[in-house]
């Protein structure tokens, strides 16, 4: 669905979004879109008709993501198995983003199946990922998703023991409906970069 500076982005595109290392990431995918660009190949972060990523409120499920890239910039922190829908704001953005000068990206979490217990999940040359959902009850649902890049076992296999870096993020939400109009959540995103050791291989 486009709006005049406003794209939505579907569950079923994002899974086919292009894939960077065997894994979807929604930053440098939507850098595709016409009015946003990157700085350079290894940045994922979002130059929107112009503007500087720092421009731009990253959000998710209604919270601001202060930080949304790990490696300096280098990956997205959104799970693309985590992700029920995507909002980008290119221009007219509304009094509820606080007046920001450049676009907002608004991101929500899957809530969870209602049918049965089900996931996904996977493992490339850089990380394993996996996500599981489900009811609760009649009323309540949940979904668990989580990701970890080993950046720190590829460096043990070009043979530097003491380079360590990897990162992880976990993605959680309860969703419970009260009625047909109704319903609260609860959710919750953890993300942490792990960094130390030498990396020029001189002990």
């Amino acid at each position: 669905l486009r709006l005049p500076g406003r794209i939505a982005v579907s569950p079923n595109y994002i899974k086919h979004l292009p894939a960077i290392g065997g894994e979807v990431d929604l930053l440098r995918s939507l850098q595709l879109l016409p009015g946003v660009k990157s700085i350079s190949e290894i940045s994922s972060g979002l130059y929107v008709r112009g503007g500087s990523p720092d421009h731009n409120l990253y959000v998710l499920d209604g919270v601001t993501l202060y930080n949304p890239s790990h490696f300096g910039g280098a990956f997205g922190t959104f799970d693309s198995d985590a992700i029920k829908s995507v909002r980008l704001f290119k221009t007219g953005l509304s009094a509820e983003y606080g007046g920001r000068v450049g676009s907002v990206l608004d991101v929500s979490m899957r809530e969870g199946t209602k049918e049965r217990l089900g996931g996904s999940g996977g493992i490339s040359m850089v990380n394993s990922r996996i996500m599981v959902e489900g009811p609760i009850n009649d009323n309540a649902t949940f979904m668990i998703a989580g990701r970890r890049v080993y950046f720190d076992l590829l460096l043990l296999l070009l043979k530097n023991k003491d380079a360590r870096y990897y990162f992880y993020d976990l993605n959680a939400k309860v969703n419970y409906q009260i009625s047909e109009s109704d319903r609260v959540f609860a959710s919750g995103y953890f993300g942490r970069d792990k960094f130390g050791g030498n990396f020029d291989g001189s002990g």
